[in-house]
């Protein structure tokens, strides 16, 4: 079983150390770097998108942070990096770039949307993380993605996210 300190340790960068006034989008890879440079494990979201790769994105839609109508798990990565995040030059990253990226300095949280059918976006992500040397935990407001990590990988530590049911940004 991983450590868990590090969800107590420090205050942790939700959707990495971004800074709109300074052009540093959320989930962008300069956001994990800002992070990073100070210390701060990163909480990062994740889809699974048409194509069967997996980014790091807050959204169900790419409405609100790039200008498009459109579902992210409705499009391809060949979609996906032509868009820039918040009218900025950086785009959707790659869960992979992140991890590369990350390379294990801070810790991850990572959540899973569930817009999909528990198990494909978690079997993908995981993969990724076949070779991963870094601390890292899962989270989720479906309780059927941490029931798939309970059978899966019970020894990857998960949490279980709650709301009052308004939409949460």
């Amino acid at each position: 079983m991983q450590e868990l300190k590090f969800l107590r340790k420090k205050p942790i960068a939700h959707r990495g150390l971004w800074n709109k006034e300074r052009g540093i989008p959320e989930n962008s890879i300069p956001a994990f770097e800002e992070a990073i440079k100070y210390g701060f494990p990163i909480e990062i979201d994740v889809h699974l998108l048409n194509d069967g790769n997996v980014v790091v994105f807050h959204d169900d839609d790419l409405n609100r942070m790039t200008g498009i109508n459109k579902k992210i798990k409705d499009c391809t990565y060949e979609e996906i990096k032509k868009l820039k995040l918040d009218k900025t030059n950086y785009g959707i990253p790659l869960f992979s770039e992140v991890i590369e990226l990350v390379a294990g300095r801070v810790p991850l949280l990572i959540e899973f949307k569930y817009d999909r059918k528990a198990g494909q976006t978690e079997a993908k992500t995981i993969k990724l993380l076949d070779n991963y040397k870094g601390d890292y935990a899962v989270q989720s407001f479906s309780p059927k993605s941490l029931m798939w990590f309970k059978k899966n990988y019970p020894n990857i530590p998960r949490g279980q996210l709650a709301s009052n049911g308004s939409k949460q940004r």
